[in-house]
């Protein structure tokens, strides 16, 4: 596969500039090899969202500017555009009406060519950076859906033959690129259309992905040379962790080991990659991925409820609800799991001490011995990040470095998050290693998130404290657990939101 293009353009943010952008934006996706109506479709939909940002999000700033970032790979091309004007500029769904114009309306964007931003890419994303500003980010996939066609025959010589080892009928050994179409039509096999990962079902994706190392699956390959199963990890940023992938092994072949030989297999090479720890998000309507992550050795670490949900933009499908019509795919929780692959030795956390009893479970929990820090004040400017997915819903507010600022900074991007963007659900998360921690988690919880897990080593310095704030109605006749300290987590975080909720209606009531 050729290697990545990357473009980066800075121009002065103002109108009668922004046609140099859509010649660089055309110029790229004529570069990716799309049809021209759909270059011209992308580069129009750039140049209105860089207008909107110049007309509603600037301020009268001679020195403002505007930056293109241009990303070509064999599996997309995504385009950024990075501004530092007015805070969360965000892209209303296309079929939102236009606002009253003589209304004042927080949102940046009121309606002006949102549906040519919104058809003319597969996603569409705002990323809020903090002081660095906001990127609105458009990524147009270039292979279509996997139509499931016949798989071609081997050629001599191919990487799948090499390195594998045959036990019993079946040959187990790394997935490689030319195993892309095959994998695709595994999981439908399996799953249909409905697997959450979707790059599953576009072959040149997964094979970029493998190309790149952001992939390692290891396959089932039986004496027809048919692929029948597959285990895998994703390591989107390369880094020491890697997210486990849910098992797929097809009909007919089940029961015949293959779960545990592919995944002895995955073991032995993630081990090789010198990664430091697995993690895994499971879903809870079921207990089959939970099952698959328990027998992995991972450990339940957090509950986050209602982060999830179905969306695929070209597979998207609809279930009939109590009243008969079709509605939108239930919001799901999920468990998160985690497993060190060496054990790091004592860990020193800075916790808020109406947690420190669970948290001491959770890290007993995963074969580590806890210390506990005093908690100290914080100094300078902090720095956070916040991002928001159009397609779960979901926004997360990271604290990379505590500050002076940060609490102020994180009521905002809540109320920004909930009230602009409608997030169902906000996930905030706390470093441990800092000494701010417990007085901003017992801020937060005063105005509304409530205790949700531990992330290890997802942060810079260290551990996340997670915090969730719900926007929607949670059912708890969803909820299936597999593990009973995965029950003991959920109770423990139903309990915190009920006693935070509690305490907002007693301070309403006071004000009252």
């Amino acid at each position: 596969m050729p290697a990545p293009v990357q473009i980066e353009l800075t121009l002065p943010a103002a109108a009668a500039v922004l046609p140099l952008l859509q010649d660089h934006v055309r110029a790229l996706a004529v570069l990716a090899g799309l049809p021209a109506d759909q270059a011209e479709a992308l580069a129009a939909a750039v140049q209105e969202a860089c207008r909107n940002a110049v007309d509603l999000a600037l301020d009268d700033d001679e020195t403002a500017t505007l930056k293109l970032v241009g990303e070509l790979t064999p599996a997309a091309l995504t385009l950024s555009i990075f501004d530092r004007g007015l805070p969360f500029c965000e892209l209303p769904k296309p079929d939102t009406p236009p606002p009253d114009p003589d209304v004042s309306s927080p949102t940046c964007f009121p309606g002006r060519g949102l549906a040519s931003i919104h058809q003319c890419a597969d996603e569409v994303r705002w990323v809020n950076h903090g002081v660095e500003g906001n990127e609105l980010r458009l990524t147009k996939y270039l292979a279509g859906v996997c139509l499931l066609e016949s798989h071609p025959e081997k050629t001599e010589g191919s990487r799948a033959e090499a390195h594998q080892e045959t036990i019993g009928n079946y040959a187990i050994r790394l997935l490689v690129p030319e195993d892309a179409i095959r994998i695709a039509q595994l999981m439908y096999r399996v799953y249909g259309y409905t697997y959450s990962n979707e790059d599953f079902y576009y072959p040149d994706r997964l094979a970029h992905d493998l190309e790149t190392g952001r992939h390692v699956g290891v396959v089932a390959v039986a004496d027809n040379r048919e692929i029948v199963g597959h285990v895998g990890v994703e390591r989107p940023d390369l880094g020491p962790l890697a997210e486990l992938g849910q098992l797929a092994v097809a009909p007919g072949h089940r029961g015949q080991g293959l779960r545990q030989r592919m995944g002895d297999r995955l073991q032995e090479e993630i081990r090789r990659l010198g990664l430091i720890g697995l993690f895994a998000e499971a879903v809870t309507i079921h207990t089959v991925s939970q099952h698959g992550s328990d027998s992995r050795g991972l450990r339940p670490t957090g509950i986050k409820l209602l982060d999830w949900q179905a969306h695929f933009k070209r597979l998207q499908y609809l279930y009939q609800g109590d009243t008969g019509t079709e509605q939108v795919p239930q919001r799901e929780s999920m468990v998160f799991y985690f497993q060190y692959l060496s054990p790091p030795g004592p860990k020193a956390v800075c916790a808020p001490s109406r947690h420190r009893q669970m948290l001491a479970k959770i890290y007993d929990n995963l074969g580590l011995e806890l210390h506990f820090l005093e908690p100290s004040g914080a100094i300078g400017p902090g720095k956070l990040a916040v991002h928001y997915d159009h397609t779960t819903g979901a926004g997360t507010i990271q604290v990379n470095r505590i500050g002076i600022d940060t609490l102020p900074e994180i009521y905002q991007a809540r109320r920004d998050l909930c009230g602009m963007a409608g997030a169902k659900v906000v996930g905030l998360l706390l470093p441990l290693a800092q000494g701010g921690t417990p007085y901003l988690s017992e801020a937060a919880e005063a105005d509304g998130f409530f205790f949700s897990g531990v992330q290890p080593e997802f942060a810079g310095d260290g551990d996340f404290l997670r915090l969730q704030y719900l926007n929607a109605r949670l059912d708890l006749e969803r909820i299936h657990l597999s593990a009973p300290f995965s029950q003991e987590l959920l109770d423990y975080v139903l309990q915190e939101r009920e006693r935070v909720g509690q305490t907002l209606k007693e301070k309403s009531g006071s004000r009252g």
